[in-house]
């Protein structure tokens, strides 16, 4: 696989946790980690067909995502990275240009138990680029803390904003700024930390997709390495009283 897409896949679930599990199988790579406060999840799915060449059966390791991140800071973006598992050691094998290293695995049993995602019928479903929302997240930091995000139905309108003290911010999406919206009246509020480190990982130049409602989680959903990884982010957010 290639270095840059790799480094994106763990860089990404390094935005909540430190370990993680990956459930690996013919078809692909899994992994779902929450974070410890409870407040934000990732759900990646990663397709075999993003690999030069892939072949693997059913399994369950544990990783650690930070001395991983470590290694394939060695592979430039279009670096073929090969990783192999010996299931004899119960190490991965990381080969980057003619350097092998083994790095030992993580009893999966020893990894916080990842969470079920929840049924959850969200009115409001906006797609746009993913430039905008981190602009809007840039502009939120620079009064507040906390960021909301607020649809207004007969308008077919989304407001980014945030409150400060003494200063606010507001980006408004009219219908030339999105790709589509499904709206409905609601605002939710989220703490900016979390909404600001996953912004950090969205492609600058594709569609992002936002799903919310009113004081509901957000979930932002997007792909990565030309569409073969999906990426599903759950926040949970700040009830407003």
């Amino acid at each position: 696989m290639l270095g840059g897409e790799l480094k994106n896949f763990v860089s990404t679930l390094r935005v909540l946790v430190d370990e993680a599990k990956l459930t690996v199988g013919p078809d692909g790579i899994t992994s779902r980690a929450v974070d410890p406060a409870n407040v934000a999840m990732y759900d990646l799915e990663l397709s075999a067909a993003a690999f030069e060449s892939y072949e693997s059966s059913d399994g369950l390791l544990g990783v650690n995502l930070e001395r991983f991140e470590s290694v394939l800071k060695l592979a430039k973006k279009d670096d073929l990275v090969q990783v192999s598992f010996d299931t004899s050691t119960y190490k991965l094998l990381i080969v980057i240009d003619g350097v092998e290293f083994t790095m030992a695995c993580i009893d999966p049993d020893s990894i916080r138990q990842e969470p079920e995602i929840p049924e959850m019928e969200l009115p409001i479903n906006l797609t746009v680029e993913g430039s905008q929302i981190s602009r809007a997240v840039k502009a939120a930091d620079m009064v507040s803390d906390h960021i909301g995000f607020r649809c207004v139905e007969a308008d077919e309108t989304v407001f980014i904003e945030a409150e400060g003290d003494t200063d606010d911010v507001s980006l408004r999406l009219i219908a030339d700024e999105y790709e589509s919206l499904d709206a409905a009246d609601g605002r939710a509020l989220f703490s900016l930390d979390y909404i600001k480190n996953i912004s950090k990982k969205l492609p600058k130049t594709e569609d992002v997709t936002l799903t919310f409602g009113d004081q509901f989680p957000m979930l932002v959903d997007y792909e990565i390495a030309d569409g073969e990884c999906s990426v599903a982010a759950m926040v949970a957010p700040r009830i407003e009283t």
